[in-house]
């Protein structure tokens, strides 16, 4: 039986970002669905994207509409949305908006593949339980 890949949404105004993102991830693991340059698109795709994507990476700082608000639209639409919170904003202030919006994990930037891979691990072993 083929292993199911776990389908990403990227939210990444900065397009060597998203491509760094998808470089780290094994093609044979993830696929991904969607990429978002701000929250307003970010929003929209997840609501159009069928199946639901498993995981979303969520930048904070976009045009537009940024992270946090697009955080807060996606779960108030899916609360058992997976959000992972991909940001240079190192602060805890930043993080503790970000985990009250509903994200579920916060990664700073720059990370490495092992950082992206154990967190985006984690979250799906917690979505398989």
């Amino acid at each position: 039986m083929e292993k199911q890949k776990k389908r990403l949404l990227i939210v990444e105004d900065a397009p060597y970002m998203s491509e760094m993102i998808k470089d780290m991830l094994d093609p044979e693991e993830y696929e991904i669905v969607g990429v978002a340059v701000n929250g307003i698109e970010a929003v929209r795709m997840y609501k159009e994207l069928e199946p639901k994507p498993d995981i979303v990476t969520m930048d904070l700082v976009m045009e537009q509409m940024d992270g946090i608000q697009a955080t807060k639209e996606i779960k108030k639409y899916d609360p058992n949305a997976f959000i992972v919170v991909v940001s240079a904003l190192g602060t805890s202030e930043h993080k503790k908006a970000a985990m009250e919006a509903g994200a579920d994990e916060y990664l700073w930037k720059p990370f490495t593949v092992k950082n992206l891979s154990s967190i985006l691990g984690k979250l799906i072993a917690a979505k398989n339980e």
